[in-house]
């Protein structure tokens, strides 16, 4: 009967342990979407424009020639189909905004895509 009684109070805070953790992890943060844990990039980046013309620049320079599927319209917070390869920015981009260096990048309609890896969404456009 001890035993019994043992088993079922560890199983009861396990199953809670589960739900609270569950509850945590998924509560709505700003704007609607599910906020973790851990540190995530913001939604878009604040960059000023000679951060932003260094970053076009650095990408230009590096001379990738990117191919993105002509369908792909790119906007802050859009998802990234895993079809479309991701690239590391250049070293001249990084230097300028380090906050960049957890970023990929990718081209659409001659801009400069940024995206979160780990999320796989757009975080910012440089036109």
């Amino acid at each position: 009967m001890k035993n019994r009684l043992r088993y079922g109070t560890i199983a009861l805070a396990f199953v809670s342990g589960i739900g609270l953790a569950a509850a945590q992890g998924n509560s709505p943060g700003a704007g609607g979407e599910i906020q973790s844990g851990a540190t995530s990039q913001p939604s878009q980046l604040k960059l000023s424009p000679a951060q932003r013309t260094a970053i076009l620049a650095a990408v230009l320079q590096n001379g990738a020639k990117i191919t993105v599927p002509p369908n792909f319209q790119a906007s802050v917070g859009s998802s990234v189909p895993p079809s479309i390869e991701l690239y590391t920015l250049p070293n001249g981009a990084v230097s300028q905004s380090p906050e960049l260096r957890t970023l990929k990048y990718t081209m659409a309609q001659n801009q400069v895509v940024l995206v979160d890896p780990t999320t796989m969404r757009v975080i910012d456009i440089i036109r």
